[in-house]
């Protein structure tokens, strides 16, 4: 048996449960392994020699074969094989090829080289239900009590820490849900009052300030060390636990809405719940605000086509407007949700 196929089989069998929760890792790992062992690639036996360029190419051969032709399908495959290599990593089977990359900057690179389709997410959610969220957030975390609880509820005080990041931080910076948990530290200026993301300097309102500064302390204290610069600042708060997971938001952003008694019609019959909605709710409200469209694909990181078809009346027009970061944060200000930020 080749070694990346008997990789493959003792992945499924020892991580039976992340599969169980990503049904679509499965498929894409297939065709990953699959693609390794074509003719003219002939990797399936040599590890060591299997790089990021190996993965592209196996984008660009599935892309061909018409199955990969979406950025959101794209997106999925990466993924699954990011995961397969954070398995192979942590069993010492072989070395994290996505380790010295940007990721972000990786998965966009692809997109524009091979002329994805963007995803259109049309869904949003009502500022009244994440507002009450972000209350009831503040609440659980400021009442817990560390060390006088289980395992479970301090991983569950730690989801929620990082979590009332994500939100408040997608909330001033409606970027994609992947722009967002790629932030470093080197992302943020003055003390954690201003954030640079997709090439716009955001104001830090001084709650979620503090709130960056409480999360940073309470992982320091875990961890046993600082954060560096060029740390991620998602996976440096869940550190001390294992490796951060970007796809397991949606899983706790369902467990708040339970735990809360907020979005029931949504939760119904489902397991998890999407957190890219949250930007849209943003967008949509700057879009009310009457924000030129051009700055909100700035911060958005979406193209302007895309904003104006799907944001926007065929009657809009664009009108000059005052500098960008100052009309960003001047809307954002703006959205009744931005004093519980």
């Amino acid at each position: 048996m080749d070694v990346m196929l008997k990789f493959k089989n003792e992945f499924f069998e020892e991580r039976k449960d992340l599969l169980s929760k990503n049904h679509v890792y499965r498929n894409h790992i297939t065709k990953f392994i699959k693609y390794l062992s074509l003719p003219d690639v002939q990797l399936s036996n040599a590890p060591a020699r299997i790089n990021i360029n190996v993965i592209e190419e196996c984008i660009r051969y599935y892309h061909n074969e018409g199955e990969l032709n979406s950025r959101s399908t794209m997106e999925s495959h990466l993924e699954s094989v990011k995961s397969f290599y954070d398995y192979l990593s942590e069993t010492g089977k072989a070395t994290d090829i996505f380790s010295n990359y940007n990721y972000s900057k990786f998965k966009d690179e692809i997109v524009e080289k091979y002329s994805l389709l963007e995803p259109v997410e049309r869904g949003s959610y009502k500022c009244e239900d994440i507002k009450t969220i972000l209350i009831e957030l503040d609440k659980a975390i400021d009442n817990f009590q560390d060390g006088s609880t289980g395992v479970r509820e301090e991983e569950r005080h730690l989801q929620r820490i990082i979590l009332r990041l994500f939100i408040k931080l997608t909330l001033i910076a409606p970027a994609k849900r992947s722009v967002i948990t790629s932030i470093k530290k080197s992302d943020f200026t003055e003390e954690y009052k201003k954030l640079s993301i997709n090439g716009i300097d955001v104001n830090i309102p001084c709650g979620l300030s503090r709130d960056l500064c409480a999360a940073l302390k309470y992982a320091e204290s875990k961890n046993k060390g600082s954060i560096k610069e060029g740390d991620n600042l998602f996976e440096y708060l869940y550190k001390y636990k294992g490796k951060f997971r970007v796809e397991s938001l949606n899983a706790w952003f369902y467990n708040i809405a339970q735990d809360f008694g907020v979005m029931k019609d949504m939760c119904k019959d489902k397991k998890s719940l999407a957190v890219e909605p949250i930007k849209n709710m943003v967008i949509q409200m700057m879009v009310d605000n009457m924000i030129n469209p051009v700055f909100i694909s700035k911060i958005a990181g979406l193209t302007l086509t895309m904003i104006e078809a799907t944001y926007y009346p065929k009657d809009w027009s664009v009108k000059c407007e005052e500098d960008i970061n100052k009309c960003i944060n001047k809307s954002i200000a703006q959205n009744d949700y931005y004093c519980y930020v």
